[in-house]
């Protein structure tokens, strides 16, 4: 069902000026602001558990598990296809060998693929550009070459 130019989606939702009650909370809580964080960190330099715990994710955001691996590619293109077996044999012997768990192969293999496609992508664009202006030129001396000859006569 498709709706009219400037007809409401849901025509009995919120009403216009309507404040969210969570802005309407905030609202509340800015003005105290300082004098709330002063308490928490008082009560924090005191010992207080949770005081603490507030403090220092404010302070020190939590740092993602490094989801990198180690995993030597061979040398020159990936996409090649002796590089291309070579990479598949070797992720299979690190996940038999437990260098490499099933799931960081997958998603490594994910990865590559991934790779492989975005370099034969720009590889394919370049060759149309090249060939759009090789045919471009092509023309171009096709139709100076008329417009020589037509001068001639």
């Amino acid at each position: 069902m498709t709706f009219q130019v400037g007809e409401s989606g849901n025509p009995s939702g919120r009403p216009k000026g309507i404040i969210d009650r969570r802005s309407k909370f905030r609202g509340l809580l800015e003005a105290h602001a300082e004098t709330i964080i002063q308490k928490l960190v008082e009560n924090a330099k005191v010992g207080d558990p949770v005081a603490l715990r507030l403090c220092v994710e404010r302070l020190l955001p939590r740092i993602k598990p490094d989801s990198g691996i180690d995993f030597p590619l061979p040398d020159g293109r990936i996409d090649a296809g002796a590089n291309m077996l070579q990479i598949a044999n070797d992720l299979v012997q690190a996940v038999a060998s437990g260098v490499l768990t099933l799931e960081e192969a997958v998603k490594f293999s994910g990865f590559l693929k991934a790779q492989r496609w975005a370099i034969n992508e720009a590889e394919r664009k370049v060759k149309e550009e090249v060939e759009a202006e090789e045919r471009r030129q092509y023309w171009e001396a096709r139709r100076k070459e008329r417009d020589d000859s037509s001068e001639d006569s």
